[in-house]
């Protein structure tokens, strides 16, 4: 994404009757377009974007997000949450789906006129979910893509998601919002490998591990490294982690990307504290796969730090994040002595990410079997 342009509310969210929310975008939209030079917007739609929060505060998160992501795709965006007791006391009994409306704009750097998107929001009671189902069904710009946005996957959210995407072209999940919840990530992965073939899967997390895929796949590019690839003895990953006792859930995504690549069997694993040993068996023999860290300093961002890996033979591969930086440097033998390079780290904002998981249609097979991987590796640890 290029630098950020300024986003435009049109107003604050304003609560409206399920019943008649159509008619007040309208109204809404035709108060807005009522300027002319500057002040006019064009209301833009490219698809439905329908994303699923855990409760009132998140889905006001999600708006400012939907804010900068409307820059690139305009969307209907539908904000659903399910309404806790708490929330919902001043409410009435009846109806069992609350809904408001708000838009915001992006204006164009050179000036003109203003592009908006339109976002509505719905709270549902715990028992309204047909309700809320059917009204998220009449909501839907017909003849425009369906997309879902998982953000804080839970094991309840599992049913409502399944039933939702056999309208969906595409689905985006984020695995690591699910780290201290194993039923989460394991509903989540019976979710995504029982949705219907046509429905393409996105998950944040493995978005945020791009740039280290990418690198290590660039050490076996060259035809006298490939067979090095195979010849692979040991796999030491460094994190810089929140807390103590975390889940690695992108150290483990990373690991079960090499076995599932690669088809290393695991043998076994064990755990001390914030150190994970797996040992697997491979066709040139065992690997051990080691992933340690320690306690992110006040100005790092906890993820991955480092990766090498070493041969049978010797060499040694590394990617490092620079201290202090987004930049990885990779360095690998090579004919006459070591190859070094550093690539920037793109942007793990939010919305940067989901721009451009946003523009990736179809399956993507290779994170599914690594996230199944991921997860069956993780069970071995407990």
């Amino acid at each position: 994404m290029s630098e950020s342009k300024p986003v435009v509310n049109l107003g604050v969210p304003v609560a409206v009757e399920v019943s008649a929310i159509e008619q007040e975008l309208r109204a809404l939209w035709k108060a807005a377009s009522a300027g002319e030079g500057e002040g006019a917007v064009i209301r833009a739609c490219s698809s439905n974007l329908v994303v699923f929060a855990q409760d009132r505060t998140e889905a006001g998160l999600v708006l400012s997000v939907l804010g900068k992501v409307g820059e690139w795709y305009p969307s209907r965006a539908i904000i659903v949450y399910r309404e806790s007791d708490e929330e919902s006391v001043g409410h009435p009994v009846t109806p069992h789906v609350h809904a408001w409306i708000s838009a915001q704009c992006s204006i164009p750097l050179a000036g003109g006129q203003q592009i908006c998107s339109e976002e509505i929001t719905l709270a549902a009671r715990t028992n309204a979910i047909s309700d809320l189902l059917n009204t998220l069904v009449s909501l839907l710009i017909p003849d425009l893509p369906v997309f879902l946005y998982s953000r804080s996957f839970k094991a309840t959210d599992q049913e409502l998601v399944a039933r939702m995407a056999r309208l969906a072209q595409l689905l985006i999940v984020d695995s690591h919002a699910a780290k201290d919840d194993p039923t989460a990530r394991e509903r989540l992965l019976e979710l995504l490998t029982t949705l219907p073939g046509e429905v393409g899967v996105r998950d944040l997390n493995w978005a945020r591990l791009t740039a280290w895929r990418d690198l290590v796949t660039q050490f076996f590019d060259p035809p006298e490294m490939r067979a090095q690839v195979r010849e692979i003895a040991e796999v030491e990953i460094f994190r810089d982690i929140s807390d103590k006792g975390s889940i690695p859930t992108r150290t483990l995504l990373l690991t079960g990307w090499l076995a599932s690549r690669l088809n290393w069997k695991r043998l076994s694993a064990a755990r001390t504290g914030d150190r994970w040993t797996s040992h697997w068996g491979s066709a040139s023999g065992e690997v051990t796969v080691h992933f340690t860290g320690n306690l992110a300093e006040s100005d790092e961002i906890p993820g991955i730090s480092s990766i090498v890996l070493r041969t049978r033979s010797g060499a040694e591969f590394s990617a490092v994040r620079q201290k202090g930086s987004s930049a990885i440097t990779a360095v690998s033998p090579g004919p006459s002595g070591f190859l070094v390079h550093s690539v920037p780290q793109e942007s793990m904002d939010e919305a940067t990410l989901l721009v451009r998981e946003l523009s990736i249609l179809g399956k993507d097979v290779g994170y599914q079997c690594a996230l199944t991987e991921a997860l069956a590796l993780e069970k071995s640890f407990l």
